[in-house]
């Protein structure tokens, strides 16, 4: 029952965020301060989805020394620029003009926490990590040119209602009508010629078709009142909108915008912090990691599938771990090099990663007949084979569940299996309301 009851409550935190129409689908957790911490098992870095902020909780069913499947290690992410509205171009939304705007607007800070952080000696103690990451897109000539298509789309329609709501409110302004039938009947003219004009019908016939349609719905939407015409207006301005089909155009520019088809490239770093003796002033650092991932995503037929490759270097803290995990053998460098196959759906994702390790360390051998110290170097190799499946219960709320074989740890190194349930919830998401439509620069 009590885990029934965390799951609702954490289920039901963001469901306000469906009010606005989001550009960015949350995806599964994959902060650099959860992975390097342990919370996430997997190697692979996959690239943040546009969020001001992401929270993770972790249950792992397999290695849980309290005894209890209710999640208690918390991870999150924060991206300081979507915090706010920066009314940017769908231009500078996709192709941020500098590698410097896009390292600013990718840039996000994470932070992860665990209270079952074990020692060589089996006590728990607390680890905080801490993480930073960016990502660079890489778009190319013919992406450009399929935005150019749908803004131009999405422009003509603005400027078709545009053109009568402007009429529309001059003639309210003026008081040259008195109430919504005369309006409709001024405004006649004006909505043949501007649709017709626009291209997006093939005669005058069709243009007058089009008019009789929206005089006769427009008496379904709120009555004129001219001394407070606005929701009348607004009424007027989405009945067009319905009719031009411009919010179809939207939801597949939307699908487009979301998915960032083609080469990006992520960039994280992150460092575990360890209080051994559960107090402040007696923390080590004790391993540190930095990510290249490169991915890329297909489209048209193919536009499901993303491919992304992996090169993590990560190093640990030898003193540290000679102190308090002593007799167990660590390596003080690790280089982790694979893959990651995903298939993305609309509610849905399937993942596989495969991931070898290279570590090695350069350990004390005495000294030569000179006194000069002697290195021998040790050497080993790890294999990690991880499937994932997530769920979106919402565009924000993300859950998902991972299998698989993970490398060896430093404890318990037979113990390689890996069961782990996360909950991700995301804030902040850029909204249809966020992009200002009205600018058009993709030349």
């Amino acid at each position: 029952m009590k885990l029934s009851k965390a799951w609702i409550v954490l289920v039901m935190l963001p469901t306000w965020l469906t009010a606005q129409e989001k550009l960015s689908k949350l995806q599964p957790p994959s902060s650099p301060a959860s992975g390097i911490l342990g919370l996430q098992p997997t190697t692979v870095l996959a690239p943040k989805s546009y969020q001001a902020l992401e929270t993770a909780l972790f249950s792992n069913f397999i290695n849980n020394n309290s005894g209890s499947i209710v999640p208690n290690d918390f991870a999150l992410e924060f991206t300081p620029y979507w915090t706010q509205n920066h009314s940017l171009s769908v231009d500078e939304y996709l192709y941020p003009k500098s590698s410097i705007d896009q390292v600013i607007r990718n840039s996000s800070f994470s932070l992860a926490s665990t209270q079952h952080f074990q020692l060589g000696d089996s006590t728990m103690s607390n680890a905080l990590a801490f993480g930073y990451r960016t990502t660079f897109y890489f778009g190319n000539h013919k992406d450009r040119e399929e935005v150019e298509r749908f803004t131009g789309l999405l422009s003509t329609d603005q400027k078709v209602k545009a053109k009568i709501v402007s009429i529309a409110e001059y003639l309210i302004a003026n008081k040259e009508i008195t109430n919504q039938k005369e309006l409709m009947a001024a405004i006649g003219a004006t909505i043949v010629n501007a649709v017709y004009e626009s291209g997006k019908i093939g005669s005058l016939k069709e243009a007058e078709e089009f008019m009789k349609d929206i005089v006769a719905k427009s008496i379904l939407i709120p009555p004129l009142d001219t001394a407070a015409p606005d929701p009348f207006l607004d009424s007027l301005y989405s009945l067009i909108d319905q009719k031009l089909s411009a919010e179809i155009v939207f939801n597949e520019f939307k699908t487009y915008i979301r998915e960032r088809y083609g080469f990006s490239l992520d960039v994280a770093f992150a460092g575990v912090l360890n209080f051994p003796a559960n107090k402040f002033e007696s923390s080590y650092i004790a391993r540190q990691s930095f990510w290249i991932t490169p991915a890329y995503r297909f489209k048209d037929k193919f536009s499901f599938l993303k491919i992304l490759g992996v090169l993590r270097y990560e190093w640990y803290n030898a003193d540290y771990y000679n102190a308090y995990f002593p007799g167990i053998k660590t390596y003080e460098n690790n280089l982790d090099f694979g893959l990651s196959v995903a298939g993305e759906f609309r509610k849905f994702a399937l993942s596989f990663e495969m991931v070898g390790r290279n570590s090695h360390s350069e350990l004390p051998a005495g000294t030569d007949a000179e006194g000069n110290k002697l290195f021998r170097k040790e050497q080993n190799s790890d294999f990690q084979y991880i499937a994932s499946f997530s769920y979106n219960l919402t565009e924000q709320v993300v859950l998902s569940y991972s299998l698989g074989n993970r490398f060896e740890p430093v404890l318990n190194p037979d113990n390689t299996l890996v069961s782990l349930l996360s909950l991700n919830i995301g804030f902040g998401s850029p909204a249809k309301n966020d992009i200002d439509w009205r600018k058009f620069n993709l030349r």
